[in-house]
């Protein structure tokens, strides 16, 4: 029997790809989280999992090489009142040298980031497994084994299960883990100036791939009206790269757990949950190999 992944986001994909014999559940049939995320893996602001983000970046230029999705690796540019730590400094001439179109005083430097396509990747990946538009309603569970799931198409049965832990997921995966909402926008735009690497101002975001991309906002909300005050901020903190006409903005969730952490549990035999961590599309490869060791013990 095929393994069913339920949550069609980058861990989702990442485990399909990593485990093969998979077919893919999500209650979004289009512009799920994960398309309205910044797309860029970013090791240092990883913390503890800086390595496993590290190493994520090779997991990410492998498949945009096989399936010919745009990426670039590139430098991070972080101005904070708070370094991360372990960067080199720069100040306003040696940042003019590589960021052109920055006019920082001074900011953190690291030469180990990537920038990947997210639509494209979703797209293309997308379209390698069956995928089932459906709202999984009620996991059967018998003497620790997951026999079946119920959701909104019928009942279906897997060899195993995974979950990507999603707080739209809480009825179902409420009594194992708690996640909390945190809401964020992505501004797509057309570029005005160049930028070269992923720049950082404060707690804003700014990289550029075919468009320019803006993020950076984070609040704990699980409402999906846009906050226009948030992207006001973001749209001024990097007004000067951007045409500010026929912006894009989409609204998208942090599914973040208790203790920030991520969640790799195993409540029954069969049955596996992944997810929960602020930084899903960096530590996406690494859940996905979680869970294949977790199938082969």
């Amino acid at each position: 029997m095929v393994n069913i992944i339920i949550g069609g986001g980058i861990t989702g994909l990442f485990t399909a790809v990593k485990i093969s014999d998979a077919m893919i559940i999500d209650e979004k049939e289009n512009l799920r989280n994960s398309n309205a995320s910044l797309w860029s893996i970013i090791p240092p602001l990883c913390g503890k999992y800086f390595n496993e983000c590290l190493k994520g970046e090779d997991d990410y230029v492998k498949i945009a090489n096989e399936f010919g999705i745009y990426f670039r690796k590139t430098f991070l540019l972080r101005k904070s009142e708070k370094p991360l730590g372990g960067g080199k400094m720069m100040d306003k001439k040696e940042i003019k040298e590589i960021e052109p179109s920055i006019d920082l005083e001074y900011a953190e430097y690291f030469d180990n980031s990537l920038f990947i396509d997210g639509d494209e990747l979703l797209q293309k990946i997308g379209k390698e497994f069956p995928f089932l538009h459906a709202k999984v309603t009620k996991i059967d569970v018998k003497d620790n084994y997951v026999e079946s799931i119920e959701t909104s198409a019928g009942v279906l049965k897997g060899e195993n299960y995974i979950i990507t832990a999603s707080y739209l997921l809480s009825d179902l995966i409420g009594n194992y883990v708690k996640l909390i909402p945190f809401k964020g926008h992505l501004i797509i735009a057309e570029p005005y100036k160049k930028l070269n690497g992923i720049v950082v101002i404060g707690d804003r975001i700014a990289v550029q791939g075919k468009k320019m991309y803006l993020n950076g906002d984070s609040k704990q909300d699980s409402s999906m009206d846009i906050d226009f005050e948030e992207v006001k901020k973001t749209i001024s903190t990097f007004s000067e790269l951007i045409n500010k006409s026929n912006l894009e903005i989409r609204v998208g969730f942090r599914s973040v757990s208790e203790n920030n952490e991520p969640v790799i549990i195993k409540p029954f035999k069969n049955l596996m949950l992944v997810g929960g961590y602020r930084f899903g599309y960096a530590i996406a490869p690494y859940l996905a190999e979680k869970v294949k060791e977790m199938l082969k013990g």
